[in-house]
């Protein structure tokens, strides 16, 4: 099955400013099952969209306008497809927070889906009630309950925010501002430390670790919000939206 595709069956879009969530599914059943179980968490108001993968996939279609995009992957051999979709997806739509579901039996590498331009992997056994629980530790995230926007100003070395000005070190500012740059807002251990101007063959972990702890303290203590979150055995990434360069 090809994931990169047209989206077919759009469903009308009330009239709303509130960026709205869509769910891509193998088929609209799929979509709409899964819808069903998001409106349990998001607000009545909120547009709840569905689509289905056809063979003509456009990824500029709209995706731009919404808050959350999930993709629900309820096949072992889509798998790999589907990372190509999340990647087309990210590609031209910076803003929104997408979600990779998968459901059924299968193994995944999460990391290769952050990577693709995810921001979380939920695995779910079936889309039943108890998907319904697991679902409310997203929409528990501080990703998307955020309420705060921060602006990384280089020349002044700071992060601005809530009429807060904090302070911050040469190389935090340029690790902040390699993570805004790029679009899956992901660096690896290795890349952080060249830009801690490190020799990447034989720094100590530790060192980097107690840098990246120290910056996501700052953050945490000015603005309430654990701003870095660590992807293990691969490096860190930022929260989609927190932190844009002026």
């Amino acid at each position: 099955m090809m994931l990169t595709a047209n989206l077919a069956t759009r469903s009308p879009r009330p009239t709303n400013d509130e960026p709205g969530v869509l769910t891509l599914g193998r088929t609209r059943g799929v979509a709409e099952h899964f819808r069903a179980l998001l409106a349990r968490h998001v607000r009545t108001d909120m547009a709840l969209e569905v689509n289905s993968y056809t063979s003509s996939y456009n990824s500029n279609e709209q995706t731009g306008t919404y808050r959350a995009i999930f993709i629900v992957i309820d096949s072992p051999q889509a798998l790999e497809d589907s990372l190509a979709l999340v990647e087309s997806l990210r590609t031209d739509n910076l803003k929104p927070i997408i979600c990779a579901v998968i459901t059924g039996r299968g193994t995944y590498n999460k990391i290769k889906y952050y990577l693709a331009g995810a921001d979380f992997c939920i695995k779910l056994n079936t889309l039943t009630d108890e998907g319904s629980e697991l679902l409310a530790e997203f929409f528990n995230s501080e990703e998307w309950q955020r309420d705060i926007s921060l602006v990384l100003d280089p020349t002044r070395i700071s992060l601005l925010g809530n009429s807060k000005k904090l302070d911050i070190s040469f190389a935090e500012m340029k690790i902040l501002e390699a993570f805004a740059q790029t679009s899956n807002h992901i660096l690896s251990h290795d890349e952080i430390a060249n830009i801690m101007g490190l020799n990447t063959n034989f720094y100590d972990p530790r060192a980097l670790e107690k840098s990246i702890s120290r910056l996501r303290g700052k953050i945490k203590d000015m603005y309430g919000t654990n701003a870095i979150q660590s992807i293990r055995g691969y490096g860190y990434r930022l929260m989609r939206g927190l932190i844009s360069t002026a």
